[in-house]
């Protein structure tokens, strides 16, 4: 970036051209109308197409042919867009395509940077004059170099007709504002298809596409289609690729305006459409492996989380079975204790009511009786305590299979 020295920017130039888009700030004193956006739309994309098909597939490439009283008015109302002159501007498109992304392109994001090739190089001193020397094949035509040399000519003449047909709404919205969109439309072509989009062919530069610009630019963003083969009036070369300009060029074929419309070759329309193939399917297994990536990334993430999270549990689980297993060893310990003590009352109470029996009578004998079932439910609670803490001792030591439970 920035590999070769910028030109000096004409003081002139640059104030006229700001002027311009503080105008077009104008359309925010009137009050908003349809048939303000209705007139911006539309000479934005009739100058755009007098750019598209005319300065550039015509005068520049020459990509088909017209009498020279269709190419004055395609001249005419493309210098109304305010691009300078026609050979001008169809000289300079020449000197980039010779020399495109090279040190000695005017207008190369990779030379001198993007802003630069966006809107910069228009303004510079060096770039002012028209070489007449690369267009002499137009030059022969004292109209158009006549037209060239008065290049304000057109623009003011549109401002003031649409000024006189719609009053302020005509000069702001139909004249200043869509002259300022289209400028930014027209070179984006010099600076974004150089830097973002799709290179299908491998050229020497770093021209790319770009089917959003191209429905703004009516085709023009098909521009790495367009530097692998110049010579066509299609920039879109597949039937997907919208190109307005080529369907408009065609139907002035049939009214007998333009004729000798260049096609593309078959070889290169078939190299584009394999290419286009390969591409979406590039894209398509792409997509696919990142989608798989991003699964593969969730599950090992998911994985690892588990893991970890069953590695603390684990230590937790062992911690708190051992727990567990103590307080149950407890249990049985003081039920069986108690078991012990209890069958000594029973046998104490047996005796003392045997006794009772023999030296106190029957009162003596029932309330010993008493006493010994008393004791013998409670040694039946105990029992069955310490059976169910022996129970469960065993289930949690994982030692409990095969062992039946008692009746």
């Amino acid at each position: 970036m920035n590999a070769t020295p910028r030109p000096r920017i004409r003081f002139a130039a640059a104030f006229g051209f700001g002027l311009v888009h503080a105008a077009a700030l104008g359309i925010l004193a009137l009050d908003f109308s349809w048939e303000g956006v209705a007139l911006c739309l539309g000479s934005y994309y009739l100058r755009m197409f007098a750019i598209t098909a005319g300065f550039h597939r015509y005068f520049a490439h020459r990509t088909y042919r017209m009498n020279r009283f269709w190419q004055f008015v395609m001249a005419f109302v493309g210098q109304t867009a305010a691009q300078k002159g026609v050979l001008w501007w169809a000289a300079h498109h020449r000197h980039h395509h010779r020399f495109s992304d090279q040190p000695e392109d005017i207008h190369s994001p990779v030379q001198k940077g993007f802003w630069w090739s966006h809107m910069g190089w228009i303004l510079a001193d060096e770039y002012e004059e028209t070489q007449y020397d690369a267009i002499r094949d137009f030059t022969k035509f004292p109209e158009l170099v006549w037209l060239d040399r008065n290049q304000f000519l057109a623009p003011m003449l549109y401002g003031l007709g649409l000024w006189l047909a719609f009053s302020w709404t005509g000069l702001f919205w139909g004249f200043f504002l869509s002259t300022v969109l289209l400028w930014h439309g027209t070179f984006a072509i010099n600076s974004v298809t150089h830097v973002f989009g799709k290179r299908v062919f491998e050229t020497r530069d770093t021209s790319r596409n770009s089917f959003i610009l191209a429905l703004v630019t009516m085709g023009e963003g098909w521009h790495n289609n367009h530097h692998h083969f110049q010579a066509s009036a299609a920039q879109g070369f597949l039937w997907w690729q919208v190109d307005p300009s080529l369907y408009l060029i065609r139907f002035g074929r049939l009214l007998g305006i333009a004729r000798d419309v260049r096609p593309v070759p078959d070889k290169i329309a078939g190299l584009a459409r394999e290419r286009a193939v390969w591409h979406f399917s590039s894209r398509t297994f792409e997509r696919a492996r990142d989608a798989f990536d991003t699964a593969q990334a969730a599950w090992d993430a998911r994985a690892e989380q588990l893991s970890d999270r069953w590695a603390e549990g684990r230590e937790a689980a062992l911690a708190s079975a051992s727990s567990r297993l103590a307080e149950l060893e407890t249990s049985r310990l003081r039920a069986a204790v108690q078991l012990e003590k209890l069958k000594a009352d029973y046998a104490a109470a047996l005796s003392a009511a045997a006794a009772g029996t023999r030296l106190r009578g029957q009162r003596a004998k029932a309330l010993a009786e008493i006493r010994v079932e008393e004791l013998r439910l409670e040694i039946e609670r105990t029992r069955r305590s310490l059976v169910e803490a022996l129970e469960r001792l065993v289930e949690a030591s994982g030692m409990g299979d095969g062992i039946p439970s008692p009746a």
